[in-house]
């Protein structure tokens, strides 16, 4: 499906009919282009940022481009790889010299254990509710990011909502990423637009 997209609130819809989505995550398409919106509160002080991350197919990899903003640091940075865990890995050296911008993707979108199970398909994404322990709760249901459809997997820890993601059959790279850690810390980004027109 192409699309141009300018997207809104992350609505949670109620369930039903989950079973047709084919969801790829982190399996990048020939062309992409994300722009997402960052907010933070790390030891209750609150930051901001904005990504725009290009995706292109040049022959048996991809060229993927991320561009940002976050606190006083801004950057860009431009590199071949074979996959998503080659980009978490790379995204994640990075952050560690100089390209401090870049921390709020290694703690969301390109988290190397987010994009690990993802990749690997054991993520439970069987709609419904289901419990993992005495504390915790595991939900699927469908959401809808500015007109894109998707699943919404949320955990509850003593029913707060410690992470939610949002995965859209439209696009290789996860919609929304909401985690809270266990000292208060919170970190979110959202898709603002998508295209994978040229």
């Amino acid at each position: 499906m192409k699309a141009l997209v300018s997207l809104g609130l992350t609505v949670l819809l109620v369930l039903p009919s989950l079973a047709n989505y084919e969801l790829k995550p982190y399996l990048f398409k020939d062309y992409e282009r994300y722009i997402y919106d960052y907010r933070e509160i790390f030891r209750k002080e609150r930051s901001t940022g904005r990504f725009e991350i290009v995706i292109r197919r040049t022959g048996d990899s991809f060229e993927v481009s991320i561009s940002g903003k976050y606190r006083e640091w801004e950057g860009m940075v431009s590199e071949r790889f074979k996959d998503a865990e080659e980009v978490a890995g790379f995204v994640l050296m990075k952050s560690y010299f100089e390209h401090y911008w870049l921390i709020p993707l290694t703690r969301t979108l390109f988290s190397k254990a987010l994009v690990k199970v993802l990749r690997s398909g054991k993520l439970d994404l069987s709609p419904g509710m289901k419990r993992i322990d005495e504390d915790t709760v595991r939900v699927v249901r469908k959401c809808k990011v500015g007109g894109l459809e998707g699943r919404m997997v949320e955990i509850l820890k003593r029913k707060e909502a410690v992470f939610r993601i949002c995965l859209s059959p439209h696009t290789s790279l996860p919609t929304y990423v909401f985690k809270k850690s266990d000292s208060g810390n919170v970190y979110e980004l959202k898709l603002v637009e998508y295209s994978d027109l040229k």
